[in-house]
C-alpha cells in the first residue's frame, strides 16, 4: 500500500446501496417530483410497541418535549415550519420530517443544531444557520436526505464514529462540508451526497482516520475536494466527480471522474442534473452520482 497523503484502498466486493434502498422502501422518484417516504420499518421492526411522536401536537409541542417522551425505536415526525431549537437526537430514535426539506431546523448563527447519539437516525430536514449542522460522534448514527447549508463551520462534524451519510445536499456551508476526525468505518460511510459551493473543503479529514467516499459529488468547493490531515489518513476514493474545487490533493484513482455535474440551477438550491451530465448513472450502483433524491 502506497501511502502519500491518501491510501487509497480497493475492494473487491461492494454493496448496491440503490438495491438496499429499493427493498427497504425508503424513496420512490419519478421525472419531474421525489416522493419523501420514510418509514422507520427497521425501528418498529426491533421494537414492536414503537410509536410515532407528532411535532406540534398536544403531546409535543416542541421538539425537545418530543425527544424527552420518546423511547428507543420511536419515530419523531415533524410537520412543516420553522424550529429553532439546537436538538438532541436520542438513541435509537428516528427523527424525521413530514415532508422533504419542509421542516427547517435553523441554529439562529449561534449553535450546534443537530446532535447525534448512538443509533440515532435524522431524515429529510433543512439544517440551517448553526455552527454546525450536524456534530455526530456516537455509533450506528444515519444522516440521510437533508439539505445542511450556511452553517458557520462544517455542515456535518463527525468524530470518532462515522455515521452513514448518504443522499445529502450539504452546500453553502462557511466551513467544510464534512469534517471528520479519527473516524472509523466499521457502520459508516459518505455515500451519494452532493457536496457543493462550501468556502472551505469538501470533506476536511484529521487524525488516525480510515473511510470510505464512494458516489459522491463533490465539486465547486473553495479549497480541497477531500483534504487529508496527515498521512495517517487512509481513504477509499471510488466512483466519484470531482469538479473545480481550488485544490487537488492527489491524483485521483481513475474510477473517479472530473466533470461538471450540470445542475439545474444550483443557485435555487435545484441540483437535479441536467440530461447531459456525465453523472447520470456512474455510480456503482449504476444510479446517479451525488444525492439521488430529485426536487
Amino acid at each position: 500500500m502506497k501511502c502519500i497523503k491518501l491510501c487509497y484502498i480497493r475492494e473487491s466486493r461492494r454493496v448496491s446501496f440503490g438495491r438496499v434502498f429499493r427493498e427497504m422502501g425508503m424513496f420512490r422518484k419519478s421525472a419531474k417530483a421525489f416522493l419523501f417516504i420514510f418509514s422507520g420499518a427497521f425501528a418498529f421492526s426491533a421494537f414492536s410497541d414503537a410509536k410515532v411522536i407528532v411535532v406540534p401536537s398536544p403531546e409535543a409541542k416542541t421538539i425537545g418535549k418530543a425527544m424527552a417522551a420518546a423511547r428507543p425505536g420511536d419515530t419523531v415526525r415533524v410537520l412543516d415550519g420553522v424550529y429553532r431549537e439546537a436538538v438532541f437526537v436520542a438513541p435509537g430514535i428516528v427523527f424525521m420530517s413530514d415532508k422533504l426539506f419542509r421542516a427547517v431546523l435553523d441554529g439562529k448563527g449561534r449553535s450546534n443544531i443537530v446532535t447525534m447519539s448512538t443509533g440515532a437516525v435524522i431524515s429529510g430536514f433543512e439544517i440551517r444557520n448553526g455552527t454546525i449542522g450536524v456534530l455526530s460522534s456516537s455509533g450506528q448514527a444515519v444522516v440521510r436526505q437533508c439539505r445542511i447549508t450556511n452553517n458557520v463551520q462544517s455542515g456535518i462534524l463527525c468524530v470518532g464514529a462515522l455515521p452513514k451519510i448518504e443522499d445529502n445536499f450539504i452546500v453553502y456551508n462557511k466551513g467544510s462540508g464534512i469534517q471528520g476526525w479519527d473516524v472509523r468505518t466499521t457502520s459508516g460511510s459518505i455515500n451519494h451526497n452532493t457536496i457543493a459551493f462550501n468556502s472551505n473543503h469538501g470533506v476536511a479529514l484529521g487524525g488516525n482516520t480510515s473511510i470510505t467516499i464512494e458516489n459522491n459529488i463533490i465539486a465547486f468547493n473553495d479549497q480541497f475536494g477531500v483534504k487529508p490531515g496527515d498521512e495517517a489518513v487512509r481513504v477509499e476514493l471510488t466512483n466519484n466527480n470531482f469538479y473545480q474545487n481550488a485544490k487537488i490533493s492527489n491524483a485521483l484513482p481513475s474510477d473517479n471522474i472530473s466533470a461538471d455535474p450540470l445542475f439545474t440551477d444550483a443557485k435555487r438550491f435545484n441540483f437535479n442534473l441536467l440530461s447531459e451530465s456525465r453523472c447520470i448513472g456512474m455510480g456503482t450502483d449504476n444510479q446517479n452520482l451525488g444525492s439521488r433524491i430529485l426536487h
